[in-house]
């Protein structure tokens, strides 16, 4: 299994930390929060990770060299010039990354988001690949006025945006389709990232790898993942549900 860890965003809404720091190093129970992200990933048999970066990247690259990259093999893909959000960010990875390259197409890749903790069964989300093109962590309880849609199936039908109605595609009506909020984890092999690498275009462009699975869902299945049993979930976004994450954290730790 291969992994990739999105580290690059700026973090606006966790000033003052982001002013000298890369969010993705932000500390819960003294723990940086792409160390929690990159041990969950190695536990679940990762052996080779790509990590982008683009707001202080010095201070990720010096971090990983510190800790030997935690025994994985590690590769940075740098977005110091321009941020290519999602689906260009993993565009410029499957074009670029030596790990990527090495794996065979039918490999498992997990992408997840640096500031998402979060301790759900990462192999259970692997296992839903057998049978499609990507498996999305979906939480149907969680509030979000942005869900995907999902028919009887959990297979991907659209996309909605519940505080103005937006639907994707045009003209879907969400009427009898399942919903659920996408928790910021998921899962694709080999051939599916080439597709994306495809969709990107020759010119590598910032677009979000949400346009990506609304596109092929018509013809190609993406499947929802939702775990069976009670997991913890926080976005650390901003310095507030940074504080809950920490407090969750610290319970868990004390059990």
């Amino acid at each position: 299994m291969k992994a990739i860890v999105f580290a690059a965003g700026v973090g606006s809404r966790m000033k003052p930390w982001t002013d000298s720091h890369p969010k993705a190093l932000a500390p819960i129970g003294g723990v940086p929060m792409l160390q929690l992200v990159l041990e969950k990933l190695k536990a679940a048999g990762a052996d080779g990770v790509v990590v982008n970066v683009h707001h202080f990247p010095e201070q990720i690259r010096e971090f990983l060299a510190e800790n030997r990259n935690f025994g994985l093999d590690i590769e940075i893909s740098d977005e110091s010039d321009r941020l290519l959000e999602t689906g260009g960010a993993l565009a410029k990875i499957f074009r670029e990354s030596r790990i990527i390259r090495e794996a065979s197409d039918a490999e498992a890749i997990v992408v997840h988001n640096a500031d998402i903790l979060t301790d759900f069964p990462v192999q259970e989300l692997v296992s839903k690949l057998n049978d499609n093109e990507a498996a999305l962590l979906i939480d149907p309880q969680r509030d979000s006025t942005r869900r995907f849609l999902f028919n009887a199936h959990w297979r991907l039908a659209g996309w909605t945006n519940l505080t103005n109605g937006a639907v994707r595609p045009e003209g879907l009506n969400p009427a009898g389709l399942q919903r659920g909020a996408f928790g910021g984890v998921h899962a694709m092999n080999k051939r599916t990232l080439a597709d994306v690498s495809r969709y990107c275009g020759a010119e590598l462009r910032p677009f979000s790898i949400v346009d990506f699975y609304l596109d092929i869902s018509p013809t190609k299945p993406v499947s929802a993942f939702v775990p069976a049993q009670p997991y913890m979930w926080f976005d650390i976004g901003t310095s507030e549900k940074l504080a809950a994450a920490e407090k969750a954290f610290a319970a868990k730790s004390a059990e």
